[in-house]
Formats: C-alpha cells, structure tokens, sequence
C-alpha cells in the first residue's frame, strides 16, 4: 500500500494531474476485512487529499454491504457504484452462489442500505453499473433501476467483445445497439434531470459543448488510467489483458516504476499510439468528435490488431444519431450540433 501511495502521488505530480480517482475493484474488494479497508482508505486520504483532489470508489456486488460498510464509507468518503443486471428474473441467471442461488435479494439489500444512507445525508448517492444484456428489454432493465430502486445515476457497459469474439455475431451487435436505444428512448421520456446516464453524458456532452467535442479524440486515453494488481503489476485498463497475450505483462512495477516508465513502455505506448491513429473508416466519419473511435477493447483484432473500427461501429452510429435527433426535436439547434459534429 505504501508503495502504491508513493507512485501515485510522483504519479500525479509527473502528469500535472488536478486530481486523482483511485477506484477499487475486483473481484470483490468487500471481501477485504473492514478495518483493512478502512486503514487503506485513511492513508489514501492522508497522503493524497481530500475531495476533489482524491475521490475514493468502490465497485462492487453489494451482497455484503452492512450498517458497519456504511460506516467505514462515510469515514472515508468512499463513493459505491454496485453492479446489478437487472429485475430479478434477469440478475439471478448469472449472479449466482457457488450452490447456484441467484443474489439479486441480497444485492438489492445492500444498496437499499446505501439509498438510506444517502438520504441521511452519510455518503453520496449511489451508482448502478449493467453490462448491456442483448437478449434483454433496455427500457425494462433502465426503468427497474429508476423506477423500482430509486436510483439516479446509472451506465451499462458494452460486452468487451474483440472481433475476434465468435459472440459478436451481426445479430448480437445490432440487438446491443437496440438496447442501448431503448435506454435513450427511455431517459427521454422518464422526465427526470436528477437521474444521469453516463454513456449517454458521452454522448451529449461533444453535441452541446465545444470544449468537449475538441477533447473526444482523447476520450480513451490509455495513460489515463493505471491498473495494480494485487501483486503491484502496473498494466493499462486490465480488460486489455484478457485478449492480447502481448499486454498481459508489461514488466512494470509499483515498487520500482514511475508515471514516465509508463510513456515509454510499449505496452501504453501502442495504446497510445492507436487512440490517436485512427482507422480510415473512423477518420471519416461525422461521428468520430462523439465517438473518438471507440473503446480500444472493441476494435482489437490478431490479424490488425487496433487498426479496426469498434465492433459496435454500426449500433454506435445508429445510438448517436437517435441521440442527436432527440436533442434537436427537443429545441437544440441543429446548427450547433452540425458545427460541432464538423469540428468547427
């Protein structure tokens, strides 16, 4: 933990960073025992900061969160995002025990927990993180979670699927783009400003906003992000690892690397270089100030490795265009829109 703490603070400094998020995740970081966490967490915060300087978060299931849990994060300041499915029916099916009991009551306990917490005004509101469900109502997962759980901030994540992933079938991509559509139509029509969807924050933000249409190409930027494992392995975003033998080692370590062994590793270095190389395709598409290309995940193959298009290149294209046709049926002038999709 030292160590960590003594590489992101040169970290920080190296960089010019403002501020710094450090999130816990897993596996499942409850199954560190309270005090632990909450040592980790205190050191963290004297050694880097208060908010906004430093913001602590936690990702995690939520089925062992408790009064004691709620405690330590009110100490310590820590934001909780908690990884849901959907209604029960859906969560159950791949949420499960090692005896195959479905965990959606005992998820839905825990956050209920961090919703009464958060009234009382003891941590920030919670989050709900879903992994996009093909075969599933987007509309019907968004409305459980505003609706039924109470929840204001929300995101579902596209299956990080390469194309080299037999999964990613056609139809499966254009049923992701569906269900993604039906979360849009669904925000619209909910009415409710306080809840916030964040790839569809993503998604606004370049269409209303000049300074963040200018910075979409560096949206993914791998050097934004470090991964330590538990052992004190530095790599970039880990999803990496699980597709591309080459990036599963980078030889970087927490005790012995800084912020600049990372600029010149080839690892971060190839990252790199394919955020700002574009595909031809992506070059020139009207999209590519919303899009930035994509998440670096989806347009990785063996045969070309990052010199592909997102995988999800045509659901995307029919989200942002569904998107900006709701901001301009909505009042936005469609001349803003036009200009910043231009890049002008």
């Amino acid at each position: 933990l030292d160590n960590v703490i003594a590489f992101t603070r040169k970290a920080k400094h190296d960089s010019g960073a403002r501020a710094v998020r450090v999130g816990l995740h897993g596996g499942e970081p409850l199954l560190l025992k309270k005090q632990r966490f909450r040592e980790m967490c205190l050191k963290f915060r004297a050694a880097l900061g208060d908010e906004p300087a430093l913001t602590l978060t936690v990702q995690t299931n939520g089925v062992m969160i408790d009064s004691e849990w709620i405690d330590v994060f009110s100490e310590c300041k820590v934001r909780v995002g908690v990884s849901m499915d959907g209604p029960e029916s859906i969560h159950n099916q791949t949420r499960i025990t090692k005896r195959g009991k479905g965990t959606y009551a005992e998820t839905r306990r825990g956050w209920q927990l961090l919703i009464d917490a958060a009234d009382a005004g003891k941590i920030t509101f919670p989050g709900l993180l879903c992994v996009v469900s093909p075969e599933h109502s987007g509309r019907a997962i968004f409305e459980h979670f505003v609706d039924d759980l109470g929840a204001r901030g929300v995101n579902f994540l596209l299956p990080d699927f390469t194309h080299d992933a037999p999964e990613a079938t056609p139809a499966l991509i254009e049923r992701c783009g569906d269900f993604m559509i039906e979360v849009c139509r669904a925000w619209f029509d909910c009415n409710k400003p306080e809840v916030r969807v964040r790839f569809l924050d993503e998604i606004i933000g370049p269409l209303v906003n000049d300074e963040l249409a200018r910075r979409a190409h560096v949206k993914h930027d791998p050097l934004g992000q470090v991964c330590i494992s538990s052992n004190g392995e530095l790599c970039p975003d880990d999803v990496m690892r699980s597709f591309a033998a080459h990036l599963q080692s980078t030889g970087e370590h927490v005790e012995r690397s800084v912020f600049h062994d990372l600029i010149e590793n080839r690892s971060w270095a190839e990252l790199s270089d394919a955020q700002e190389t574009l595909p031809a395709t992506c070059q020139s598409c009207m999209w590519k100030n919303v899009c930035g290309g994509g998440l670096l995940q989806h347009r990785y193959s063996k045969e070309n490795g990052f010199a592909n298009p997102s995988i999800y290149c045509a659901s995307l294209k029919r989200v942002y265009g569904y998107v900006a046709s709701r901001l301009v049926t909505s009042g936005y002038p469609v001349e803003e829109v036009e200009r910043r999709l231009a890049g002008t």
